[in-house]
């Protein structure tokens, strides 16, 4: 099994998340692991603790996702974790490039992150990052992507739903746009995709989303589980990637700490998968659109 969906940290900021949002600017970063109202439901994990969660759950290798950093320079932060934590346990770890269009470089962090073995670009949350779909230096970065055959894991919020601190809207038309100028882009939409594969019920919509799936990060938060059937019924089992979102902590009524083995078993009991859709959610999916 492959997570499409984690996060990681290094110890310095999650001993200490709000001292290093603060020095980094990351404002939206600390209200999200560290709300002001609501329950917190950030977990953390050292890299023995996710190793042995993954090694519970028979998860095999997890892709690390960037966050949407505020500040440019948090990015080649992140970049730089990542790219020591594939090289310590690369039978374990993939990694994904985070990016800001308004670093002075940004395909050269890009190329850079290449060459240490990263396979794809994300998370990006364009409302959060204060840049639009079209933006010059943001396009640079998406056609360095289709040409490399990297996917883009994009945040996606739900344009109806409860209030919540990571709710700043994604408009769903951006994505459409993206998909219908760079069609051999792979595109990877997040949370379910904020319902968006709902839409392609409507068949020209369907015929310009060839190149677009769906991760079920945090899904349990959000929606009834009932959705990953309807998910799979509506788009078809090869275009739904399973994902977590660990350590977010996606059960909060059952869970005390992170794991992987709680959203496993309730896929299992209630999704009434067969075993191609098994492999393509848990594996196949996400492993065929990695250019590795």
């Amino acid at each position: 099994m492959i997570d499409a969906h984690t996060h990681r940290y290094p110890p310095e900021v999650y001993l200490n998340p709000q001292k290093f949002a603060q020095n980094q600017g990351e404002s939206h970063w600390l209200e999200l692991i560290a709300p002001t109202n609501g329950s917190n439901l950030q977990g953390w994990s050292s890299r023995e603790v996710m190793i042995a969660d993954m090694d519970r759950a028979s998860v095999h290798k997890a892709v690390l996702l960037g966050w949407y950093w505020q500040n440019p320079e948090t990015c080649i932060l992140q970049n730089e974790w990542h790219a020591e934590w594939i090289k310590e346990d690369p039978e374990r770890f993939y990694a994904f490039a985070t990016i800001h269009p308004s670093l002075r470089n940004p395909i050269d962090e890009l190329k850079k992150r290449q060459e240490q073995g990263f396979v794809g670009m994300g998370e990006i949350h364009l409302g959060v990052q204060g840049f639009s779909m079209q933006d010059p230096a943001w396009i640079e970065c998406i056609k360095f992507a289709s040409e490399h055959s990297w996917p883009v894991n994009f945040h996606v919020t739900e344009p109806v739903g409860h209030e919540h601190p990571g709710r700043i809207p994604t408009p769903l038309e951006d994505f459409i746009w993206l998909a219908r100028e760079f069609p051999e882009l792979k595109i990877i939409l997040a949370h379910a995709g904020g319902l968006f594969p709902f839409y392609e019920l409507n068949p020209k919509v369907r015929n310009e989303l060839r190149n677009v799936y769906y991760d079920l990060a945090a899904c349990p938060l959000l929606y009834e589980s009932s959705i990953y059937r309807k998910l799979i019924d509506t788009v078809g089992h090869k275009k739904i990637i399973w994902g977590t979102d660990y350590p977010l902590k996606i059960f909060p009524k059952v869970q005390s700490k992170p794991d992987f083995s709680t959203f496993i078993k309730e896929i299992h009991k209630v999704a009434d998968l067969n075993d191609d859709e098994k492999d393509a959610l848990f594996h196949q999916n996400i492993f065929s659109l990695l250019p590795c």
